[in-house]
């Protein structure tokens, strides 16, 4: 799985941005649309493309009992590669250009409250694909929820807009004097 996935970070030029998250860019090639804070997405604009890097879960533990710790971790992680990406944004000249941020994860919809546009992704072969490919990986870091996650594997597209995400993830300015 490792050269499988080593291929196709360098075929799509995937990079690295923190122990979480990896993107690459592409041009928006789709319809026309909203977004459920009002910005359009118009065919050829720059997306990232989000990508979790699997290595973040090769520490986490195959244990039951330390789902909860495994779950909190994500979300530590998460919250923390989207605040340094919203930090990033203007001074990273990849994303200078990047209108939206857009990914696909067999992670339960969750989300809305923090800017992102979230839809179920349809019944074709590229999403059956995905869908195995996302229950292999379930089976390699978490075996223990394979089973229970059996049949609610399911692939939904994950949207930011930049402006979802510096409103959203832009830490707030410190209020402390400074000291001269």
């Amino acid at each position: 799985m490792c050269w499988y996935e080593a291929y196709w970070h360098r075929w799509h030029g995937v990079e690295k941005f923190d122990e979480l998250l990896s993107f690459s860019l592409e041009k928006y090639a789709g319809e026309r649309r909203i977004m459920n804070d009002g910005t359009w997405i118009e065919p050829g604009d720059w997306l990232a493309i989000l990508h979790f890097n699997r290595e973040c879960f090769a520490s986490s533990s195959a244990n039951p009992k330390d789902y909860i710790r495994n779950a909190l971790r994500f979300r530590k992680l998460i919250l923390s590669s989207l605040r340094k990406l919203a930090l990033d944004v203007h001074a990273n000249e990849k994303f200078v250009m990047v209108k939206a941020f857009h990914g696909v994860s067999w992670l339960p919809p969750h989300g809305e409250k923090l800017g992102f546009l979230i839809e179920r992704l349809p019944d074709s072969m590229l999403n059956q694909v995905r869908t195995l490919y996302f229950k292999i990986l379930l089976n390699t870091f978490f075996p223990h929820l394979a089973a229970a996650e059996k049949n609610r594997v399911q692939p939904h597209a994950y949207w930011l807009t930049r402006q979802s995400l510096l409103k959203n993830f832009t830490p707030e300015p410190s209020h402390e004097p400074l000291i001269q």
